[in-house]
């Protein structure tokens, strides 16, 4: 089957890339569409395991059952979700199955096979493939949503959305500013948004202002490269103080220090934008230590028995409006030019039709 591998040193489309069947509790499914994250691309500037199959945020049909399994059908639509938790560890049985190592695919896997050696996964899903092997636990039934659109609810959707209304508490009438207004930024503003909050979005792209005013910000503020950290701190604040809670999406480090810094005393900060490996941020400690709050998890700390049905719904009823974040959808064979767009800042979501 047909796949995009990383080969430790540069991604290419393969033909000859194979997925074992699915085991107890597993379906083989058929990806039908997959988003492209930040986070991959993470992934190749890091150098990490490799060969491996990328992508995350994937929607598509099930073609296999595994043995015992009764509770999904051949033929059902789904959204791949990444938490996969043991059941077993010491996290799980503490009750915080999101530090569970095998909840995010940090334990290695390599359910694939390509020129014959074993092939690494990515955050249990591996959606730059034709065909993937996923655990029922991970699979919510999409129905006729379309499959670009459900997709992105396996990262993109779910992260900013919980980033908002979990690692945010952010509730109504809350001041919420969200910096970076990408696929998870519109998500933030979308969610805080629904929980009745005032949200202003910052951005180096002007043309950004459309896509956070669509979904829900009343403010928005450009920023320029050659602005130093106190000009954003003072500039976020004349526009928008006081602020309750500020979400941080773009991953830069200047903006983690620029959103711990313009927060209120007593604030709340989500660090939840993905930067390159190794990046440092620095930080007075006293910004810290005389009341802020700052808070990062994966997902954006989503419960997806509980977030993801409800996003689902959200999306169906065009709540959060998923359709308008898909910028353009790209055949397989033209994943550069989806990654090139995304790397540019050109699309909100860049997404790949696994089919074509």
């Amino acid at each position: 089957m047909r796949g995009i591998i990383f080969d430790g040193e540069r991604l290419q489309l393969t033909d000859r890339l194979s997925v074992r069947d699915p085991g107890p509790g597993e379906v083989l499914i058929r990806v039908l569409r997959s988003g492209i994250c930040h986070s991959d691309l993470n992934m190749i500037a890091g150098k990490g395991r490799a060969p491996i199959v990328l992508g995350h945020e994937a929607a598509g049909e099930i073609v296999a059952l595994g043995p015992e399994v009764t509770d999904f059908a051949v033929g059902e639509r789904v959204v791949v979700g990444t938490q996969t938790p043991c059941g077993e560890c010491r996290e799980c049985r503490r009750g915080t199955p999101a530090n569970c190592d095998e909840t995010w695919g940090i334990t290695p896997r390599t359910p694939f096979t390509w020129h014959g050696k074993p092939t690494y996964s990515f955050a249990n899903v591996s959606s730059f493939a034709e065909q993937i092997v996923a655990r029922t636990t991970q699979l919510y039934r999409i129905g006729d949503l379309p499959p670009e659109q459900a997709a992105l609810i396996g990262c993109a959707v779910s992260t900013g959305y919980a980033a908002a209304t979990v690692l945010g508490a952010v509730v109504a009438q809350d001041r919420v500013v969200v910096i970076g207004v990408g696929g998870i930024g519109v998500n933030a503003i979308a969610g805080a948004c629904l929980a009745g909050a005032e949200v202003m979005a910052v951005d180096l792209n002007p043309e950004k202002e459309a896509a956070a005013r669509q979904a829900g910000a009343t403010e928005f503020l450009a920023t320029r490269r050659d602005m130093d950290r106190e000009t954003l701190v003072s500039a976020i604040g004349d526009a928008f103080a006081p602020i309750d809670v500020i979400i941080e999406c773009s991953g830069a480090p200047i903006a983690a220090e620029v959103a711990v810094r313009a927060a209120k005393r007593g604030g709340r900060v989500v660090l939840i934008g993905q930067t390159k490996p190794g990046a440092r941020m620095d930080l007075p400690l006293d910004d810290v230590t005389f009341g802020r709050e700052i808070i990062g998890r994966l997902n954006g700390g989503a419960r997806p028995e509980i977030d993801y049905p409800e996003l689902i719904e959200h999306a169906r009823a065009r709540r959060i409006d998923v359709a308008a974040q898909v910028t353009q959808v790209w055949p397989m064979a033209q994943f550069e030019e989806a990654i090139a767009a995304l790397e540019a800042g050109k699309v909100t979501r860049a997404v790949l039709d696994m089919t074509i």
